[in-house]
């Protein structure tokens, strides 16, 4: 399993910043024979469930994750049957912005 993360890792950040990265055979990570199983923390599966985490911490408000490279730098990831594809695209971090007079 670790295969996964470690090509993940040292390959992602060099991918072109409109680039897709696609990791397929994820059934795998369900399978004991190739050190997966159903919610073992060493899975690509899991890993990449973490990553939602991340994808999403601009919006945390108690700031246990930070926003980071693969924030700013991943638009999607999109799950298929055994298949993960990651979408880069540059973005900003969001902020709020208020106009206008307050009605209260």
């Amino acid at each position: 399993m670790h295969q996964l993360k470690t090509t993940f890792e040292e390959l992602f950040p060099l991918l072109s910043p409109h680039g897709v990265y696609l990791v397929e055979d994820l059934h795998t990570c369900y399978w004991e024979e190739y050190g997966g199983g159903l919610g073992r923390p060493e899975s690509f599966i899991e890993y990449s469930k973490g990553l939602i985490d991340v994808l999403n911490s601009s919006y945390l408000r108690d700031y246990r994750l930070s926003v980071n490279g693969f924030t700013l730098s991943t638009w999607s990831m999109s799950f298929y049957d055994s298949i993960l594809v990651f979408e880069k695209r540059p973005k900003e971090t969001p902020y709020a912005k208020m106009t206008g007079t307050p009605s209260w």
